[in-house]
């Protein structure tokens, strides 16, 4: 099984209360620690998703209007790309031609701030 977000996702076609298979979706590396001085987050990001029906799904990233990538009838995707961060970011997955997120996933970008941080043992301590 892959790490990350598994999601049903309610058939849009047919009004019954079924629901599609389970989409388990993942993004690796998810962290990203910025040191001080360091302004943008530079990471290779490797997206996998998997279900158990062929589906029609595009990768979302936010703010942005356009897909990353998308695949058509597959049973499982991969994709790898570079990206520049200098915040937090959400990825989705989308059916093709909806607006409705599927399953979503987030890189975070997270600061070292060494200054604020408490000492765990007195300087004097011999132990």
């Amino acid at each position: 099984m892959l790490p990350g977000s598994y999601a049903f996702a309610d058939d849009l076609s047919n009004a019954s209360s079924s629901a599609l298979p389970l989409i388990q979706f993942s993004i690796k590396p998810r962290l990203c620690v910025l040191n001080a001085g360091e302004e943008v987050c530079r990471d290779e990001l490797e997206v996998k998703w998997l279900s158990a029906q062929a589906r029609s799904l595009c990768l979302y990233q936010t703010d942005k209007t356009e897909p990353l990538r998308c695949w058509q009838d597959a049973t499982k995707g991969e994709y790898q790309f570079e990206l520049a961060a200098s915040v937090s970011t959400d990825f989705q997955l989308r059916e093709l031609d909806s607006s409705t997120s599927l399953s979503d996933q987030r890189f975070q970008v997270v600061y070292n701030e060494k200054k604020y941080r408490k000492a765990r043992r007195n300087p004097w301590s011999f132990f």
